[in-house]
Parts: C-alpha cells; structure tokens; sequence
C-alpha cells in the first residue's frame, strides 16, 4: 500500500482525470500499478530473491478480480480524459466492517447498533499494544522469508484484533496507488479525498495497514501511526545481500510496518 516518491527536474504538466467506478476488466492495469509501487520497496524486493522478480504484480493480478464480487469492498480509478474515458492511472480500495447489510433484520439491525454503541470509545491518539514477538525458525535453522511473512501475519492478526473489534463500525483501505508518470499532478489526493469524504460522511475511523514508503503519504491525509511492527530484514536474508544496479551489494536493513488510523472529522 503505497505511493512511491518521486523526484522531478522540472514541472509536469497535469493531466485531466476523473474518479469513476472500477470494474474487473481494470484489475491487470491495476495490478501493473501496484507492481510498479512496490518496485523499490525493500520486503517485496527481499521476498523477491525467492519467489521471482514478478511475484507481487502476479499475486496482485490472480487476487484483484475476486475483490469486484465483494461487497464489502468499494473501489474507484483514476481514469485519463475530463469524462473518465481513458487509461487506469491509479486507484483505491476502500473496505468496510460493521455497515448494515441489506437483507439484515429489524432484529440483526438492532443488534448491530447495540454491539456498535456498547464498544468503549477510541480514537487515533491511543497507541496500541505492539504485537508479538517474532517467529522463530526450527532450532538450528536460520530464518527465512516463510518466518518472515508468518511474523507479519501474526501482526496484521493483532492489529485487526485491536482496530477492528467485533461490533465494530469503521473502514479500512486494501490498497491506494499512483503510477509513476502521474505523481504528483493530484491523482492519490483526488482518490484518497473520495475515501475520507466516504468516512466523514458516515462518521466512521478508518485504517490501513500501511508500507514504509507510504507513511508520510498517509501522514497528509490525516492518518496517524497507533501500531508498528518493525523488523531487520537481513536477518531472513539467509546471508544473501541486496544487489545493486551498479553490482554492487548492500545490507536490506530494518523494515517496519505502520498501522495507522484517521478519526472523522
């Protein structure tokens, strides 16, 4: 989940765009997108020694279709021309837990809001509990990135425990991204500024899971940091280093994972 930086000699010029409606058919530009994003982050590039140079624009296309018959997911693009009528060029995807469902009864619903209501209050400027200690390899095994993935799992676990407690009402985003070529003429603030009107018109906190990168990006949209998990990554590397362009290798260093929270406003 991120929106990778860039850094520009001169002024682009802005391209007209519109925020409509996805459909499945934009789910491989959607995918190419968020492979592009996480181009240069430092876990996926480590995850990628092993699983291949393509692995999570790959997962990102296999998995992205399914989310289109979920309604429990809303998810918009950014599309090129004043009338939306052009190429993908970002998108968002904003989830939800706890919103009444259609065929729900008096009953259900009532229920529902009394679970709601009989939560303890929270907001974005409690910390929350950090999560558990990281997995370890077999004895006399060193770590690998099957350690790895099962320790972030067992963060996104804890902190779903802790964010999205049973009775709860709140959003959550699976995913906001900008390819490259149009950053910074307005594409993610426009996406996220359909999102956080979504939640401030309901009155609902929302969160995300965030990457390194994204943080500051989340930052100006009002998210705070509540939870981090934080790990050195060389020490699933099995002793393989990062390669660099020039051949050179360096260290993977330390990771960390944001999990963040913006209250409405």
């Amino acid at each position: 989940m991120t929106v990778p930086a860039t850094v520009e000699s001169t002024p682009r010029t802005k391209t007209p765009f519109k925020i409509v409606p996805a459909t499945v058919e934009d789910a491989d530009a959607m995918a190419d997108i968020s492979g592009d994003a996480f181009c240069d982050d430092t876990h996926t590039l480590l995850q990628a020694v092993w699983k291949g140079k393509d692995w999570h624009r790959e997962g990102s296309r296999e998995h992205l279709p399914s989310l289109f018959t979920n309604p429990r997911i809303d998810i918009r693009v950014a599309r090129k021309g004043l009338e939306g009528e052009g190429e993908v060029i970002g998108f968002i995807m904003l989830a939800k837990r706890g919103y009444p469902t259609p065929d729900a009864t008096p009953e259900e619903e009532v229920a529902r809001v009394a679970a709601r209501d009989a939560l303890p209050k929270s907001s974005s400027a409690v910390k929350l509990a950090p999560p558990p200690a990281p997995i370890q390899a077999p004895e006399s095994e060193k770590l690998t990135i099957k350690e790895l993935a099962e320790t972030t799992n067992q963060a996104m676990n804890h902190y779903c425990e802790l964010l999205m407690p049973v009775g709860c009402q709140c959003r959550f985003i699976n995913g906001w991204n900008v390819a490259s070529a149009y950053q910074g003429q307005g594409v993610g603030s426009a996406l996220m500024r359909w999102a956080t009107d979504i939640v401030d018109e309901d009155q609902v906190y929302c969160w995300v899971s965030s990457s390194m990168g994204a943080l500051q990006a989340y930052a100006k949209a009002g998210f705070v940091e509540v939870g981090r998990l934080e790990l050195k990554l060389d020490d699933y590397a099995q002793g393989v280093k990062w390669k660099q362009e020039d051949g050179s290798e360096k260290e993977w260093g330390t990771y960390f994972w944001p999990y963040m929270r913006r209250d409405p406003k």
